[in-house]
């Protein structure tokens, strides 16, 4: 396979789109200050190829995206690339 970044798809997001972290980052969750229509919170992962999103109406929840996060940022320990790095 060519190393193009992508370590590995993870699952899959509260669309449907794969989860794919950039190799090397460290994986954040965020958490939209508004929340859906019906009232439950939704936001969105850092360190992914796409906007990765969570909902609590959905599958992929704030718990589920919680989990993913302290799974994966646990078994990576691979520094930032140099370029990600402030001067």
């Amino acid at each position: 396979m060519m190393d193009n970044g992508i370590d590995e798809i993870l699952g899959k997001d509260s669309c449907g789109q794969d989860i794919i972290p950039i190799k090397g980052m460290k994986l954040t969750k965020h958490t939209n200050r508004h929340p859906n229509c019906d009232g439950s919170s939704w936001g969105w992962i850092d360190g992914c190829t796409l906007n990765i999103c969570w909902s609590d109406n959905k599958s992929f929840n704030s718990k589920k995206a919680g989990e993913l996060v302290k799974e994966y940022n646990g078994r990576t320990t691979s520094p930032p690339p140099a370029s990600c790095l402030m001067p």
